[in-house]
Parts: C-alpha cells; sequence; structure tokens
C-alpha cells in the first residue's frame, strides 16, 4: 500500500516539476487564471480530479 502512495506522490512531483522546466511562462499565466475562478467551483474541480485519480490508481496493479 505504501509503494502505491510514494509511486502516486513523486509521478505527481514529477510531472509537475517537468511543466515548470519547460513552459514556466505559461504555467504562470494560468495559475494566475485559475485566481478568478470562485472558491467553490475551484473545490468541486478539485474533489473530479481527486475521485478520477483514486480510480486510476485503484485500477492500476502496481
Amino acid at each position: 500500500m505504501i509503494e502505491k502512495v510514494l509511486f502516486a506522490l513523486g509521478s505527481v512531483i514529477a510531472f509537475e516539476g517537468f511543466f515548470l522546466a519547460i513552459i514556466p511562462e505559461r504555467l504562470k499565466k494560468t495559475l494566475s487564471q485559475i485566481s478568478i475562478i470562485p472558491n467553490k467551483q475551484l473545490s468541486r474541480i478539485g474533489l473530479v480530479m481527486m475521485a478520477i485519480g483514486i480510480i486510476i490508481i485503484g485500477v492500476t496493479d502496481i
């Protein structure tokens, strides 16, 4: 179980680091656009993304 958690954490860190290294200006622009979205809508988006992530982790057999 802990291996899955560490794999997921490492994957997220590597994925985000990749975008920071490749397109830092575009990432800054995107983050400034996200600040305009209401908190309630961001929470819903976050919950949907979490659910999708949990499903993906559950389906994969690491």
